[in-house]
């Protein structure tokens, strides 16, 4: 189990931000072309990301069109991608000193010579106020520099891949595993059985490469309808819970161990499967 895990820590969790805001920026070209092109689910997962482990590269929802197709991003070279339906290299994009529209415009030509109407896409809007605001989204272009704080990145992901598998797979009602271009967090949600103040209840398990409430990599369990925080029960792996405008367990990339690659897996798998189980129990009202 978790074989393949990566050592992380090899760069300070708090030296990634600007690795991972550029980053943040190269895949809304997926988000984009989901959204235009992809069929609509209420989810709005038709916008999101997956993982693909053997190519390790990011790649949106399937397009069908005269021939069918993904858009990919290698998050290490900073190259956008365009897949047929088998995974095979159609065309490739490094962003390296280009800007978003030299980009956008790249991607809709190539999009168009595959049959869909690519003058449907637009980059995705989000909330001024919750979306990193860079100088690339005022006519700057990528900067591909920081290749090892990219790398670290994509090893956050790839690992915590590997361990949400594992937990979709035992777990009745997960969804599947997307990464969300908003606020670039890889999850999956948990649906549980019946209502709690009359509203759903779920288990968000996922990882974050950083955001405002902490400023490095964390992985995250939040159970909602958020639990009364006054009585919140211990965790495993060094977890300690969130109650600052969200409430959820949290394991911190400063706060694994820098042993080896197991031992870290171990820690994280701990944190996630103790934290999983302590969400459910709290809104079922049941004994741990």
């Amino acid at each position: 189990m978790n074989s393949s895990w990566q050592l992380i820590g090899k760069i300070e969790p708090q030296h990634l931000i600007e690795s991972r805001l550029r980053l943040h920026y190269a895949i809304q070209f997926i988000a984009a072309t989901g959204s235009a092109l992809a069929e609509p689910l209420p989810d709005y997962s038709h916008t999101s990301l997956a993982w693909n482990p053997d190519l390790k590269v990011f790649v949106g929802a399937v397009i069908h069109a005269a021939k069918s197709f993904q858009v990919a991003l290698d998050p290490v070279s900073l190259i956008s991608i365009i897949l047929d339906k088998h995974g095979e290299t159609i065309a490739m994009f490094p962003l390296e000193g280009k800007t978003l529209v030299e980009g956008m415009d790249w991607h809709k030509k190539q999009i168009s010579q595959l049959g869909a109407d690519a003058d449907k896409i637009v980059f995705l809007s989000y909330p001024p106020d919750d979306f990193p605001d860079r100088a690339i989204a005022h006519g700057a272009a990528f900067d591909t520099s920081q290749v090892a704080g990219r790398q670290e990145l994509a090893n956050y992901y790839a690992n915590t891949h590997q361990l949400l598998q594992e937990i979709v797979a035992e777990t009745e009602d997960a969804s599947p595993i997307h990464t969300w271009p908003h606020h670039f967090d890889m999850a999956t949600l948990i649906s549980i059985p019946g209502q709690k103040n009359g509203e759903p209840m779920t288990v968000g398990v996922g990882v974050s490469p950083g955001d405002k409430s902490y400023d490095e990599p964390y992985w995250y369990v939040s159970p909602y309808p958020y639990p009364d925080t006054t009585s919140l029960p211990k965790l495993a792996g060094r977890g300690f819970w969130h109650t600052q405008h969200w409430v959820g367990a949290v394991l911190t990339a400063s706060q694994v161990t820098a042993d080896s690659a197991p031992a870290q897996a171990e820690q994280v798998s701990s944190f996630l499967h103790s934290a999983v189980k302590v969400s459910k129990a709290l809104l079922t009202g049941t004994e741990l």
